[in-house]
């Protein structure tokens, strides 16, 4: 259906450069889902690279269970005071919710490799200048979006697990020894972490657990933000290639109907991308929606009580500011994402109907009609199929744990 002559005025792209834009919009994404064992490659049937891919999830699932298991029988088993294992819990839930993202993760690793190969032939597809730019310009900003993650990310989790541990007051055991810093306990029973090298290994070990459980969040946030903004700039093609319809509308009805086909075979495109997208990340969204606000909860929790004390180490405070902006930072970016792409479906009903369609032959124009009605429910990001991530969502939620966070504060300060 598509051919270069279609084009007209248009600069057509080098292959060789498609095939270096494609390795660029997606380097990051795959970088990060590398390490994670979840990186399919053209030639998954060689045994090498099999086992190694079964070798880092297995390792990767190592790391997570070594963080939650002793730290949920030390928490609920030794532990009896209330407030201690509050302070636990929040950490627990977080790699709760990596576990399940990366289970997700795991079983849809070929709808992943579906999804990027479906981005690298839309790159190969690139048959002009224009077009380039526009996919050039969504990728950068995928990018963007992941260098923001992963820095907010990586620097609150080091915060947290190498200089929180040490910023706080030290416990005296029963021994009359101090007791050295690990940023999650272990349950005694199993093995006595302060015993050198035993506390050198643990806490090498837990520092290496949350980098994975860090690089399982930055790497859904990656995943949905390349993906959700590459189908975004399709959308954008489509309504570049509507205005450059009618501008050069010049030929026989046959050539008319052969670029009004083309048109509408990629808006079909993009919106079965968009249809892949939503099956792959509903679930992984609703993970990190209900968990990211229920950290936010916890969060404010630990800092309310830390300015309560009245002597609050700075360090704890700006540690727990930082994960609370960083968690913000990751809803917003899901609801940020949805809302684009909820928006340019809606857009193209919007360009089809503001160009001068009236100048068309009256079959041409009446073919953008099918644009129109499939515009009219253009496809959504949802957290499990049950809320609409937009910019009304996060409002509705965040804004309102943020208001009752303020309000608890206050009180705090008047005491």
């Amino acid at each position: 259906m598509r051919n270069q002559s279609s084009i007209v005025g248009r600069k057509s792209v080098p292959a060789k450069k498609s095939k270096s834009d494609f390795k660029e919009a997606t380097n990051i994404s795959r970088c990060l889902l590398t390490l994670l064992g979840l990186w399919l490659s053209e030639n998954p049937t060689k045994l090498l690279k099999k086992v190694l891919l079964d070798l880092s999830i297995v390792i990767c699932y190592f790391l997570i269970f070594f963080l939650l298991i002793p730290c949920a029988l030390h928490t609920f088993i030794i532990e009896k005071k209330p407030k201690k294992q509050m302070k636990m819990i929040g950490p627990m839930s977080f790699c709760v919710m990596a576990l399940i993202k990366y289970f997700f993760m795991i079983i849809r690793r070929e709808k992943i490799r579906g999804c990027l190969h479906h981005i690298e032939i839309d790159w190969r597809r690139v048959e002009s200048l224009e077009d380039r730019e526009i996919m050039v310009k969504n990728a950068k900003i995928g990018r963007f979006i992941t260098s923001l993650c992963a820095t907010f990310m990586y620097s609150g989790g080091f915060f947290y697990r190498t200089i929180l541990p040490f910023a706080l007051p030290r416990k005296l055991l029963p021994d009359n020894t101090t007791m050295r810093p690990l940023p999650y306990p272990v349950y005694r029973p199993l093995f006595n972490s302060q015993n050198t090298p035993v506390y050198e290994i643990v806490f090498t070990t837990q520092w290496f657990g949350g980098f994975v459980i860090y690089t399982i969040t930055v790497a859904a946030c990656s995943l949905a933000a390349v993906l959700t903004l590459h189908a975004c700039g399709q959308l954008k093609i489509v309504m570049s290639r509507l205005n450059d319809f009618v501008e050069n509308s010049v030929g026989t009805d046959k050539t008319l109907t052969s670029k009004l086909g083309e048109i509408v075979d990629l808006h079909f495109r993009a919106l079965q991308f968009a249809v892949k997208i939503e099956g792959l990340l509903n679930e992984i969204c609703f993970v990190e929606f209900i968990g990211c606000t229920m950290n936010i909860c916890f969060l404010g929790y630990y800092l309310i009580t830390e300015l309560e004390q009245g002597k609050s180490s700075t360090i704890a405070v700006v540690t727990y500011l930082f994960l609370i902006t960083s968690f913000t930072f990751n809803i917003f970016i899901y609801c940020h994402i949805g809302e684009l792409l909820n928006q340019q479906g809606k857009k193209v009903g919007t360009t089809a109907y503001m160009i001068n369609w009236y100048e068309l032959p009256g079959k041409n124009a009446s073919g953008l009609i099918i644009l129109l009605a499939m515009s009219n429910c253009p496809v959504t990001i949802t957290a499990g199929k049950m809320v609409e991530l937009s910019y009304a969502t996060f409002c509705n939620v965040e804004c309102h744990g943020f208001y009752l966070f303020s309000q608890q504060t206050m009180k705090i300060r008047k005491h």
